[in-house]
């Protein structure tokens, strides 16, 4: 069923939001100073999490995870490769007394 002129508007606005936002974020990035991102990271208690190399990943991730919308399959396959960046830390990093439990248990 092909698209409608409606649908088409919510798409494209959908895509227009997620661009914008991108773009106001990789801005924001790139006027941080490396010690401001570092301290970022230590203030949310997940330092041991921060890899420069794929910080930029990360944050395109965290758009798009609240800007979703209909993305080409290239662009699909990169943003899962950034996302698999974020679950891989938010996994393999358990904080507080959740780790001690899991200990535990095995």
């Amino acid at each position: 069923m092909p698209e409608t002129d409606e649908q088409k508007v919510v798409r494209l606005q959908a895509l227009v939001a997620f661009g914008k936002a991108a773009h106001a974020e990789a801005m924001r990035y790139s006027d941080m100073e490396e010690e401001e991102v570092v301290e970022e990271y230590r203030r949310a208690g997940k330092l041991h999490t921060y890899d420069q190399d794929k910080e930029w990943k990360k944050r395109f991730a965290r758009v798009a995870k609240l800007h979703p919308c209909h993305w080409g399959k290239q662009m699909v396959a990169k943003i899962e490769e950034y996302m698999y960046y974020l679950e891989e830390d938010e996994d393999d990093f358990k904080m507080g007394l959740y780790s001690l439990l899991i200990d535990d248990e095995s």
